[in-house]
Order: C-alpha cells, then structure tokens, then sequence
C-alpha cells in the first residue's frame, strides 16, 4: 500500500494547520496512520497572533468570502471612525458645559428639559429623512456615506459653539441633534448597503457583526486616548479648536478614500449612464466605472423612472424628443431634452428596467434611437465584465399600468 501525507489549513492561513500520515488501500481509501498530529506555529509568534486577529475581527472565510474592496476600505473606515471618536468627545465636553455641569446656578430641571427637547427633535428628523431619502439610500449610497459623515462633523462643530452662546444653547444643540438623525439614518442605512455588497457567501450578519467588533475596537482605543487628552486641553479653546480641525480634516479624506476604493458591481443611475457613453468602445470593467462614478454631481438630467403613463403621454412636443411605445412591449420610454419618463406596464419584469434606462441613457448621449442589438450587447457585455444584472438600483417608483378594452 502507498503511504501519503495529508495537509490541512484552515482558511489558506499557514499558521493554522492539521498534518498526518495515511496509507492508500486497494479500494483507493485513506487510512490513518497513528494518531492525528496537529501542526501549528508557536503560539506566541507573530502567524499565531495573526490568525487569533483575523478570528476574531474578519468574517470566516475572509478574504474568499468578501468582496475586493473589502480591506481597503475597512481600513480607510476604522481611520475616520478613530478621527471621528476623538472630536466627538470634545462635543461631549463642550454640551455638558453648556446644559451646565459644573455650573452651581444651574438647575436640574434646565438640564434635563434641554436634553428632552434635543432627543426629541432628533426623533422627528429621522423619521422625516427616512421617509424623503429612504430609497435613494441604497442607489446612491457612496454619496450619502459621505453626506452623512459631513453632517456628524457639523453636528460636532456646532456642539463646540453651543456653550459659547448660552442664549440660544438648546436650539443649537436641538440643531446638532437634527443633524446627527441624519448621520444616523444615512449612516446605519448606508452601512447595511455596503454589508449587503460586500457579503460573497450570503454571510451578510457575519460581515456586519465583525464590522460591529472593528468598530468596537478602534472606539475602545479612542477612548484610552480621550481619557488621556481630555484633561489636558479642557478650557483650552485653541487647542480643542486645532484638534478639531485636523481630526476632522482627517476624518473626511478617510471617508473620501473609503467610498472611492468601493467597486461596487449593481448599477445606479450613474453608473448606467456611464457604462452606456462608453458602451461603443465596449462596456467598461467594474473597476473602471466606480473610478469615474461622480459622487455627489448628477451626469444625467431628471429622471422619471416608473412615473404614470399618463404622465408620459401629457409632455408637451419638445424639439428634440423621443418616445418608444409598442403595444407589445412592457414600458413606455420617452425623452423631452434632457428629461426623461418610463412607465411600466404591470407584468414588466426586471429586464424591462434596465432595456427602458438604457433607451433614454442611449438617445440622450448619441441622440439617436438604439436597436435591439445595441441593447442586446450591452447586456452581453454587462454579465462578461461582472455586473450582477439580477439586482438594479435604478429608483423605480411603483406606478404600473395596463390597458383593457372598452365594451
């Protein structure tokens, strides 16, 4: 019988491995010989701690199991979380100043009725967000990750200034409480989209627990540094003022680099719009798109995706206007200059989605209608580079029409 050594490593790292001895039997069998050894580095060396980090802090699996972009831009998001950690506790400081801890003439009842009203306009603004920007959260959600990330930073800057105007102190920090509703709605929401992008082996809760633990750790280390600074700049607004300035400033460079190491593989408005001014040439890789994908300048006009057909059909004539509508197709498409409308029919599938953005895309680059085998090669070329095609982020409203016949 043939002898054989066996190897096996835990998630491809050297550091954790099982080696033993078999012998191959007539029937092709495995079997072992003596007892199962187990292999590992010294559990005080460098691989050891490396392993017991990656357990403890990355998702199983990783790096298979997630995205790409997975690292960069946890490591981009664990910096501006730290920078992010340092000034708001300087805001700490400065609000429980101003509702007047350490101030013998204030009152309890102040205090507290100042901190009601400031928690209560921040339950009002997240709702109201929620329900004006809901969608558009997961379409565009680089753009709010950063809209969100700003907001903290002026939510903080506020609660700076707020101790220094004692007559109008609750409604600035009813303000800064506004805008963090904001950071919180945008920011959770934003999360969720990237966890969603970022899970490969639908080990969505994985990711975001571990996400969870990073977060975790890099605030437990801010926390150690703020215990240590704080006592040493309080009272001294030149200094906060400097710290504030360069954490922030730090804090918004590592937001910009996250969400521009993102390569996300669903299209949006814009990232259709960019495939399809370069769709002659070929259709442009994942990579290549999230590169020139502008983050807060829209490249298109209004777009009136899944809007009534009725309100198609009552655009006045424009110069340069272009409709698409058989009676056997499933959407209705129409571009009036730089506007463009799509009503769907009620048993349009996902496919009529994309092939109605795409008309009005393609008319208001080339200014030319696109043929069926236009479309059908952009599609072809759409699932050669990557894109997942079976989830579109394209701000469909819900209008769905259909047509019967008068008796």
């Amino acid at each position: 019988m043939e002898t054989v050594s066996v190897v096996e490593r835990y998630g491809g790292q050297n550091g954790r491995s099982i080696e033993w001895d078999a012998r191959v039997d007539k029937q092709n069998s495995l079997q072992p010989i003596g007892h199962t050894q187990r292999r590992r580095s010294n559990q005080f060396s460098l691989s050891y701690f490396k392993a017991f980090f990656m357990d403890v802090f990355l998702p199983q699996g990783y790096p298979e199991s997630v995205t790409d972009d997975y690292m960069e831009y946890q490591m981009w998001d664990t910096i501006q979380a730290f920078a992010s950690s340092i000034t708001g506790a300087l805001a700490t400081e400065a609000v429980l100043k101003g509702a007047g801890v350490g101030d013998e003439t204030a009152t309890a009842l102040a205090a507290t009725m100042t901190w009601l009203m400031k928690d209560g306009t921040g339950m009002v603004g997240r709702i109201i967000f929620a329900w004006a920007r809901g969608t558009q959260l997961d379409s565009d959600c680089k753009k709010w990750r950063l809209v969100a990330d700003i907001l903290n930073d002026t939510a903080i800057m506020i609660d700076l200034l707020a101790p220094h105007f004692r007559f109008i102190f609750t409604y600035l920090v009813c303000l800064s409480s506004l805008c963090r509703s904001i950071v919180g709605v945008a920011g959770g929401a934003t999360r969720a989209a990237l966890t969603q992008h970022q899970a490969r082996r639908n080990n969505l809760a994985d990711v975001s627990a571990k996400d969870g633990s990073q977060e975790t750790l890099v605030n437990l280390s801010a926390l150690m540094c703020n215990l240590t600074l704080l006592p040493l700049v309080s009272g001294k607004l030149t200094i906060v003022w400097t710290l504030y300035a360069v954490f922030t400033a730090l804090h918004i460079f590592a937001n910009y680099r996250a969400v521009r190491s993102l390569r996300i593989d669903t299209l949006n408005r814009k990232r259709l719009h960019i495939c399809v001014r370069n769709c002659k040439g070929g259709v442009l890789d994942i990579a290549r798109v999230n590169q020139l994908e502008p983050l807060f300048q829209n490249p298109t006009g209004p777009r009136h995706f899944g809007c009534t057909l009725q309100h198609v059909l009552e655009q006045l004539p424009h110069p340069r206007q272009y409709r698409y509508w058989h009676a056997d197709e499933r959407f209705c498409a129409q571009l009036d200059g730089d506007t463009g409308f799509v009503a769907l029919r009620e048993d349009a599938i996902l496919e009529d989605q994309l092939r109605a953005a795409f008309m009005v895309e393609y008319y208001s680059i080339f200014n030319q209608p696109c043929s069926s085998s236009d479309f059908d090669k952009f599609r072809e070329g759409l699932a050669q580079m990557g894109w997942r095609l079976e989830v579109l982020h394209l701000d469909f409203d819900e209008w769905r029409y259909s047509v019967k016949k008068s008796r």
